[in-house]
């Protein structure tokens, strides 16, 4: 008997999810280095897109690459055992409510910069990166604690030992979809809707003031992938997360999983693929940085690599020490 070939909606489902961690494994490895750059060193706002680069990367590792082993090898790394339930259904939740509130820091921090655009020095600017940095990731660990130590069980089905998902002592889903729902999409959204309200309102204040025309370049360019970056999160990520939370139970059905699921977490999980793209397009520094990276330019050249030096040595310090005045900017 012929064995029965898969289609092409399969194969794209089940490889994609691979294509897509290696991808962006390459890409995100690529901006953290970038970023390291001594022309980003001054920037407090670069934190946080060290952090959600690496975030995101680690992300592509858990339920995305489920499907791919699903698809391809029948088994999900979830269901092996109940060791790797815990770990998978734990490490899940912290990582993408972790990528959602770190933007949402970003959005406030971003802000709070601009508020504050006078002042010289950025090392408090730096500090309060790195704490509220640590301080999600320790609150996130801390609320989805319960994960490995309440949920996942074996039980058996006649001689065949099976893995649950759930809990023993209360119940979990849907319950937890909900809160999950909460706190990485409609809580972070809100807050990085409101405070792109007011990033656009100082810009257009920047903008039209006269003494800070110098500076409107500079302070836009980090904004603008912020605001974009929230953009796409609303339309790609609120979707399959309403989704799974409230049809939890429709997606057991085999036409929801091959299909609607796929297609839904290949969405969620393609916007945090882009941060490398929305980088590229919109950081003029950022892209002269990959494109030095790239064309291996750290030669021992002496006119050309000291002209570069130069050149990044004054951009950095005219981020680190130019002061600008907001006499006008109050209201």
């Amino acid at each position: 008997m012929a064995t029965r070939r898969p289609s092409v909606g399969t194969l794209v489902f089940t490889y994609y999810p691979l294509c897509l961690t290696c991808l962006t494994t390459v890409l995100n490895i690529l901006t953290i280095i970038v970023f390291y750059g001594k022309v980003f060193r001054q920037r407090p706002t670069i934190g946080y897109m060290r952090a959600i680069a690496l975030v995101d990367m680690l992300m592509l590792y858990g339920w995305n690459l489920d499907h791919f082993f699903n698809l391809k090898f029948g088994f999900e790394l979830q269901r092996l055992t109940v060791l790797s339930c815990k770990f998978s259904t734990y490490f899940n939740h912290f990582i993408t409510q972790s990528s959602a509130w770190l933007r949402v820091w970003m959005c406030i921090d971003r802000y709070c910069t601009l508020n504050q655009v006078r002042q010289r020095r950025a090392v408090y600017q730096h500090r309060r990166v790195i704490f509220l940095i640590a301080f999600t990731f320790i609150g996130i660990a801390l609320i989805n604690l319960h994960l490995p130590i309440f949920s996942c069980y074996a039980y058996q089905i006649g001689n065949q030992t099976n893995i649950g998902t759930g809990s023993r002592y209360y119940r979990l889903y849907p319950t937890w979809n909900y809160i999950s729902l909460a706190l990485y999409n409609i809580i972070p959204f809100i807050l990085m809707f409101i405070f792109n309200i007011l990033i656009i309102r100082y810009l257009i204040l920047i903008k039209r003031t006269s003494t800070l025309q110098q500076s409107h370049v500079r302070h836009s360019s980090i904004s603008i992938p912020i605001l974009l970056s929230t953009f796409l999160f609303c339309i790609m990520t609120t979707p399959p997360a309403i989704f799974f939370s409230f049809f939890h139970q429709e997606t057991r059905s085999e036409l929801f999983q091959h299909i609607l699921l796929n297609l839904l977490d290949s969405i969620k999980y393609t916007y945090h693929s882009l941060s490398f793209f929305v980088y590229f397009l919109t950081l003029v520094d950022f892209r002269q940085g990959v494109f030095r990276l790239l064309s291996c330019r750290f030669r021992n050249i002496n006119h050309p690599s000291q002209n570069l030096s130069n050149t990044t040595i004054d951009r950095a310090d005219r981020y680190k020490t130019q002061s600008i005045p907001i006499i006008t900017i109050t209201k």
